[in-house]
């Protein structure tokens, strides 16, 4: 046990250094994983976020093909948002923290966000365009899968550091590629599937969840077990917590899957609402687990860095108490797609953004020149996208009504994560552009020498 906690100490602190210190050796295109950090908040603000508040403001595009816009919005912020960002950041930390030097290979690395991005902006015009341009849904759900299919090999590439016995940190990896596969797999079924441009929505359901509870939580977590403790100070999660840990969220997916009814599988409220408290307590198991609690008590006083992490927590925190009380009252959990979507929204602009922007600060630093261009900007862009979320999500979980006040607030909200993430996609560019100057530079001295 205590080598196993000191093998767990060591690699924390690699990962989680102070954010003023010269990263890694560069692999080929060092500057690629800043670039494609901005290239997925680009999607997002001016994919997704622009779907987003068409469908929530009922404007736009959006009238006469409402359903379709909303499903357009989720493929724009699953797949070539969130999947970009998170694959970016997937093949920069699964090195660091399995000790392995050699960096994935580029051509794969460019295929993955090329077919994520790519993927996801047609299927997008496939399903709002439906009429026009249909065949762009199924080419673009195709070249998910495939980008998928190539990030499964890359992270199975990687060989773990430990025995799965001694440490179950692998299991993160490599079930989140696993589920972003079957996510992708089951996206080009129900294209094959749909009516029109738009698909079955239990199989609509499937798809993001498995994104959702899959593959995104299974990364977030894969990092912050090993990140956070050394960049927070926490103490590192005991051995069999973490085991459990992994078991209970991929179980609570199973059980939720196993009631969706999408593509056969039999449609059962009891297991959709089992799965949601078995997810919702776990992430408030989690939350205490890796000793968050002693951060909300203290963030204020935390350099600004420190306090994003934890500030972003807390919507990890409400999407668990939302998802348990969902399972509590039914019938206001699924009460219709306002409710679904609202308790979404606490997730992906509740807590994934703000933990993107906080991870940005974090790997801009360590993985490039070992500072930060343009950095007083980036607490401006989490404080914008930490005020845009409860604008977004509050008005659904109480009411199904959309009225005039409503789609002004939703529009609000649009504008505030609008801004934010511009920001940070603004900073990420400039980094990418001084890391590739960097990068040239070094390249010219070797080559004089």
């Amino acid at each position: 046990m205590s080598f196993v906690r000191a093998v767990f100490q060591r690699t924390a602190t690699v990962v989680a250094q102070p954010v003023h210190r010269t990263g890694p050796t560069a692999p080929l295109a060092p500057w690629f994983f800043a670039a494609g950090m901005a290239a997925s908040l680009s999607i997002a603000i001016f994919g997704g976020l622009l779907f987003g508040a068409f469908a929530a403001t009922e404007s736009g595009i959006s009238r006469g093909r409402w359903t379709e816009t909303v499903q357009a919005h989720g493929d724009l912020q699953l797949f070539g948002w969130v999947a970009v960002f998170i694959s970016i950041l997937t093949f920069e930390f699964i090195i660091r923290v399995n000790a392995r030097g050699a960096p994935l290979p580029l051509v794969g690395r460019l295929v993955v966000v090329a077919s994520f991005a790519g993927g996801a902006l047609l299927s997008a015009a496939g399903k709002v365009w439906n009429e026009e341009i249909g065949v762009a849904w199924p080419i673009g759900a195709g070249l998910i899968a495939l980008g998928s299919i190539v990030f499964v090999w890359l992270v199975f590439t990687v060989r773990p550091a430990n025995p799965v016995q001694k440490d179950p940190h692998s299991l993160w990896f490599r079930s989140a590629s696993l589920w972003l596969l079957l996510a992708a797999l089951a996206g080009l079924a129900g294209a094959l599937r749909a009516s029109g441009g738009i698909m079955a929505l239990p199989e609509s359901a499937f798809v993001v969840e498995l994104v959702v509870r899959g593959f995104v939580l299974n990364s977030v977590f894969a990092v912050a077990i090993r990140a956070v403790p050394g960049h927070l100070g926490l103490p590192i999660i005991q051995r069999r917590r973490h085991g459990l840990l992994w078991i209970l969220v991929n179980a609570s997916l199973v059980v939720w899957l196993g009631g969706s009814g999408a593509f056969g599988i039999a449609d059962s409220d009891w297991l959709r609402q089992a799965g949601n408290l078995g997810l919702g307590v776990t992430l408030l198991l989690a939350t205490w687990w890796l000793g968050m609690p002693t951060l909300f008590r203290h963030w204020v006083a935390q350099p600004y860095y420190r306090a994003m992490v934890p500030i972003a927590w807390l919507g990890l925190v409400a999407y668990g108490a939302a998802l348990t009380a969902a399972a509590i009252f039914p019938g206001w959990g699924e009460r219709d797609l306002f409710a679904v979507g609202g308790i979404r929204h606490i997730f992906m602009l509740g807590f994934m953004a703000p933990l993107m922007v906080a991870m940005s600060d974090i790997v801009l630093a360590r993985f490039g020149t070992g500072q930060i261009l343009a950095e007083r900007w980036i607490p401006v862009a989490f404080v914008l996208v930490v005020i845009s979320w409860p604008l977004r999500v509050v008005l659904p979980l109480l009411t199904n009504e959309t009225t005039m006040f409503s789609h002004s607030v939703y529009g609000s909200a649009a504008i505030l994560a609008t801004a934010g993430l511009g920001i940070m996609g603004w900073v990420c560019v400039k980094n990418a552009l001084a890391i590739r100057r960097l990068s040239l530079k070094r390249e010219g001295t070797q080559s004089a020498a």
